[in-house]
C-alpha cells in the first residue's frame, strides 16, 4: 500500500472500514499464545500471563502529513512504574465513567498526548489483544486532525514520535525475535523502525493493523 497526501485521508477511511469487517479483524488474538504455542501452560509463564483480566483500549492515531499519512506513537516517561521507557500506543484501562472502549482510547489519547476527543475521526476498532500483565486491549483506530495540537503528558510520556503507514503496510517490516525469561527461550513481535525498537504488544497490534492495510485482507 502507497499512499500520498493527495491521495485522500477518505480513501483510507474507507479502506480501513470496509476491511475491519472481515472476520479476522474482530478475532482476539492472544499475542503469546499465538507465536508461543510450545509454551502454553508453562508455569513460569503463568506468573506474567494471567487469566484475571482488565479492559484496556489504545489509540491507532493516524494523521495526515505533507509527505503521506503517519501513525502517532509514544515512548513512555522513563520513570513510570511499568514499561518504562517502552513503545506505545496512548492508551490505557478501561475506568467507570467510560462509556465503551472508545470512550478510553480518546480519554487516554487525550491525556497521554493531548489529541482532543473532538480531532478524532473514530473508524473502527480491531479486535481484543490479550497482552501480558493482565490486560485485554481494543485498538481503536482513528483518523486524527492534522492540526491537533500534539503535546506530550510529562508524568506519562517521555515523546511522542511518527511512523509513515506506508512502513507499518509493509509486512516484511513485522517480525518476531527472540528472548529469554528465566533461561527460558520465547518469542515476541517486533518492528523495529529507526533507533525505535518497537516490540510485545505494541508490535503485535501493529502485525494485526498492517493485517487490515492490505488490499485483500484475510477472510
Amino acid at each position: 500500500m502507497t499512499m500520498n497526501a493527495d491521495q485522500s485521508a477518505d480513501d483510507l477511511r474507507a479502506m480501513i472500514e470496509a476491511n475491519l469487517k472481515h472476520a479476522t479483524a474482530a478475532r482476539v488474538r492472544e499475542l503469546f499464545n499465538e507465536i508461543n504455542p510450545h509454551l502454553v501452560g508453562e508455569k513460569l509463564f503463568e506468573k506474567r500471563w494471567s487469566d484475571l483480566r482488565k479492559d484496556a483500549a489504545v489509540l491507532i492515531p493516524l494523521i495526515p502529513r505533507p509527505r503521506g499519512i503517519h501513525v502517532i506513537l509514544t515512548v513512555r516517561a522513563s520513570d513510570m512504574p511499568s514499561h518504562a521507557g517502552q513503545i506505545s500506543f496512548p492508551g490505557g484501562k478501561t475506568q467507570p465513567e467510560d462509556e465503551d472502549v472508545v470512550a478510553t482510547a480518546l480519554r487516554e489519547a487525550h491525556e497521554e498526548v493531548n489529541i482532543p476527543p473532538e480531532a478524532v475521526d473514530v473508524i473502527g476498532a480491531l479486535g481484543v489483544h490479550k497482552g501480558g500483565l493482565g490486560f485485554s486491549v481494543t485498538p481503536v483506530v482513528g483518523l486524527v486532525a492534522p492540526d491537533a495540537p500534539l503535546q506530550p503528558c510529562p508524568r506519562e510520556v517521555g515523546e511522542i514520535f511518527e511512523v509513515p503507514l506506508d512502513f507499518i503496510a509493509d509486512l516484511s517490516n513485522h517480525i518476531t525475535e527472540e528472548r529469554t525469561l528465566e533461561g527460558v527461550p520465547y518469542k515476541m513481535f517486533a518492528a523495529p523502525y529507526g533507533r525505535y525498537h518497537i516490540w510485545g504488544l505494541t508490535a503485535g497490534i501493529l502485525r494485526s493493523f498492517a493485517e487490515i492495510l492490505q488490499p485483500e485482507p484475510r477472510a
